[in-house]
């Protein structure tokens, strides 16, 4: 086994001389085997070694026994020793997410604040052979795209890198090596119910796939390995054509023209959904599956020109006309809108934040020449009634529009201007006291409070949009 993990670790370069590693170790037969590993390799190379072990609180005394295991296995060795009490409990209700993912949240953000703290270059942790054929197995059958590559062998991390050298090998190996060895180690009794997807994986299908190939690890890695390489590729191309079709990219609205999009190759089609969706929920990671870029690529195809679908995480993805709009509504944006409904005034001199953007607006005494700009418009206030109120769009409202006769609903202007129905609802409307629309900031203004040769009192009103 040894010979094995040696290899692994001078093939992918994963532990160099004056390393100061950080170790994951949770008491299981895996991270003890591991553990006892680089200490061994410690005496080759001149490498450190720091002990992590995150007690989740999960599953009562059981879980106090393994920290205290591997707390008194440090002490024994005399290995620096980390113990994190994590309340997974209170991660799960804040990020709405399963007990599974909020355990690991909490480990690897702790790991991070670890790494930092102490200056370690890499966190290793115990994944096996057996754990990347698991995990293989179930993003299959999640209908995973890049997920398909498995557990990474090395990435970048906290500054650093994570590191998995047993990938090399399989449990049957690690239990042996415990045995060997005499290291003690504790069993998880949770890893015996068949709830979890992974547990299911591991006693019903892995098995049958070893009676198969009994080294089926080392063509599932080889697999990894390969996908990983073509994966790197495709995400490049993939990011390369992203760019392109991007009309706007912000932190919560990205839009893509669609005129673009479908000049993409098929084969990319479904990476740069996932991509861009991504890129709005990056500190989500979350994993969209098949059914979710389906329904995207379906709204895309079909005839009518509007649409929309809406995803996880508050997201919704709108076809409009020539655009694609994915935004995510936040629970900020949502109070702010909230707060839109209650009419702003738009101080004079000064300026007003918008969910959407700022609003300003600075006055001029006697006359000046007139810039006039796509996001600005000029008003004589001795025409209009004070103050100037923001405010969102209502049933029914109508606007006069300058250089015609008569009115149009406001409705029409957003249709005339292809303006996306996720976008309407928040979109600034400038009045008068009276409730007179005088500007739809960047679409249209109306015929009230024109500056003429006469003006002489003036204010510029200047919107710039949120990227």
């Amino acid at each position: 086994m040894k010979q094995a993990i040696n290899s692994f670790i001078t093939k992918h370069g994963l532990i160099e001389e004056g390393d100061h590693l950080l170790v994951a170790v949770s008491g299981g037969p895996d991270s003890m085997a591991l553990i006892h590993y680089l200490m061994e390799l410690s005496n080759i190379k001149k490498i450190q070694l720091s002990v992590s072990h995150v007690e989740h609180g999960l599953r009562g005394e059981e879980s106090k026994k393994d920290a205290a295991l591997v707390a008194s296995f440090c002490q024994k060795y005399s290995l620096p020793f980390y113990l994190y009490e994590a309340d997974v409990k209170k991660k799960k209700r804040q990020q709405a997410m399963s007990t599974q993912d909020a355990a690991r949240l909490c480990r690897y953000e702790w790991f991070e604040h670890l790494m930092h703290k102490l200056g370690t270059t890499k966190l290793v942790t115990a994944h096996h052979g057996d754990d990347q054929i698991e995990t293989m197995l179930m993003r299959q059958l999640r209908g995973s795209l890049s997920g398909r590559k498995g557990i990474p062998v090395k990435r970048m991390f906290a500054g650093g890198y994570i590191i998995r050298p047993l990938l090399a090998v399989e449990k049957t190996k690690l239990l042996e090596y415990c045995a060997t060895y005499n290291i003690p180690y504790r069993k998880d009794q949770s890893n015996d119910e068949d709830k979890y997807l992974r547990n299911r994986i591991r006693h019903h299908v892995l098995p049958f796939i070893k009676e198969e190939n009994p080294k089926a690890h080392h063509v599932f890695q080889w697999q990894s390995e390969v996908l990983a390489d073509e994966e790197e590729w495709l995400h490049h191309e993939t990011k390369r054509v992203v760019d392109k079709v991007m009309t706007l990219k912000g932190s919560h609205k990205i839009v893509v023209s669609l005129e673009a999009f479908n000049e993409v190759a098929k084969a990319l089609q479904r990476r740069a959904i996932h991509l861009i969706l991504n890129y709005l929920l990056i500190s989500h990671q979350l994993q969209f599956d098949r059914s979710h870029i389906e329904a995207i690529l379906d709204l895309i195809r079909q005839e009518h020109p509007s649409g929309e679908v809406h995803l996880p995480k508050n997201i919704t993805v709108e076809k409009s006309y020539e655009s694609l709009i994915f935004s995510i509504k936040t629970p900020f944006l949502k109070e702010e809108s909230e707060d839109q409904n209650k009419e702003l005034v738009l101080p004079l001199p000064g300026e007003l934040a918008w969910a959407t953007g700022t609003i300003s607006a600075d006055t001029f005494n006697g006359k000046m020449p007139l810039k006039n700009e796509p996001h600005d418009i000029f008003i004589d206030l001795n025409k209009v009634s004070l103050p100037f109120i923001v405010r969102t769009r209502r049933a029914g409202d109508r606007m006069s529009f300058f250089g015609g006769k008569g009115t149009k609903k406001l409705k029409d202007v957003f249709i005339e201007a292809k303006v996306a129905k996720g976008d309407r609802d928040l979109w600034p409307i400038v009045t008068d006291s009276h409730g007179t629309i005088l500007w739809v900031p960047s679409l249209k203004r109306s015929n009230e409070g024109v500056v003429d040769d006469k003006s002489e009192n003036i204010v510029q009103l200047t919107y710039r949009a949120n990227t």
